[in-house]
């Protein structure tokens, strides 16, 4: 579904992802490096896969495509959110369960990610 240099911009924003997760799986990050870096993975998002160019894709495509960026940037929006609630959270509960939240969103991410490099439908389940 994706051209080779597409697949390539998918590629560097999934390893950032994989960073990211190792980040947050530690037992207590560091929230100005844990922010710093989802600040840099939120950009390539906006810049890059944000403007993925469709017009070389078929229709079906394009809306495949579509469909995968809106749902990953619900999903970076609400990873921002959850990041800030981190910061905020006193208690070691709250702190494991933002964590937690935050590692979900990412393996969201990640799975779109690898569902677009699979080149499959968002119907197919991602």
């Amino acid at each position: 579904m994706l051209l080779p240099e597409h697949q390539q911009i998918l590629t560097h924003f999934q390893a950032e992802l994989q960073q990211l997760i190792a980040q947050t799986a530690q037992s207590n990050p560091e929230f100005q490096q844990l922010q710093a870096s989802f600040l840099q993975l939120q950009q390539r998002f906006q810049q890059q896969i944000l403007l993925l160019p469709d017009d070389a894709l078929r229709a079906e495509e394009q809306t495949q495509l579509q469909a995968y960026q809106t749902e990953m940037n619900r999903l970076m929006r609400l990873l921002a959110v959850d990041i800030s609630f981190l910061q905020t959270a006193r208690q070691s509960v709250k702190q494991q369960q933002r964590q937690a939240q935050i590692q979900q969103r990412l393996s969201g991410l990640l799975q779109f990610c690898q569902a677009l490099l699979a080149g499959h439908s968002i119907r197919d389940g991602g």
